[in-house]
């Protein structure tokens, strides 16, 4: 009865969202994966040296808690909606001018948060395994190979369970906690402002 729509093409709407390929990002992406995979490598090998095997779960445990935290954050910036925030920018709430700014460049924060540190943060806290594994076969004199599988299916586990845990809290609560990172911002930026203002007030009295 109905008519064969098979060689009828049909063209599958753009997702209406602030995403953009950029080279220039991508470059800046390449160069803050290196460097940052640079500086927490080393942190963490120097660290690794000179602490023992309790403080070096300490450190591991705080690589996985950091890596879940800012994935939550990445979740949070592109779950969250622009218009709660136009009210209060109107009312002049503090923050909120500093939240619609995160949301808008959210691909960016996003990628920042989960790519940049939340991968980098997984590469770290594997080769903290390693160098873990390594001074307990060294203290204890036991076999490599169950101290390796069980350290590494813990991590895992901590890893991708607080990721599952948390990003479904961020999908809840995106408005939140990009207001919170609103007003982190602000503060900030009003104590940077304030410093200049108290030299120049200084100045005038000392005249």
């Amino acid at each position: 009865m109905g008519k064969s729509v098979k060689n009828k093409k049909f063209k599958v709407p753009k997702p209406n969202n602030n995403a953009a390929v950029s080279s220039k990002w991508t470059l800046a992406v390449l160069i803050m994966s290196f460097i940052f995979s640079v500086c927490f490598t080393a942190i963490t090998s120097i660290l690794m040296t000179d602490l023992s095997v309790l403080y070096a779960f300490f450190v591991l445990f705080g690589i996985i808690i950091l890596n879940v935290i800012f994935d939550m954050v990445g979740t949070a910036v592109l779950s969250a909606e622009e218009y709660p925030f136009h009210s209060l920018c109107a009312r002049r709430v503090s923050g909120a001018k500093e939240s619609v700014g995160i949301i808008r460049h959210a691909p960016h924060v996003a990628s920042v948060c989960c790519d940049v540190i939340g991968d980098i943060a997984g590469i770290v806290s594997g080769a903290t395994t390693a160098l873990i594994v390594a001074e307990l076969v060294s203290v204890f004199g036991v076999s490599s190979l169950i101290p390796n599988l069980l350290l590494s299916g813990t991590v895992a586990s901590l890893t991708i369970g607080g990721k599952a845990f948390f990003k479904g809290f961020a999908m809840q609560n995106g408005n939140a906690i990009v207001f919170f990172l609103g007003r982190a911002a602000h503060m900030l930026s009003f104590r940077k402002k304030r410093k200049p203002a108290k030299s120049g007030t200084k100045a005038k009295n000392r005249e």
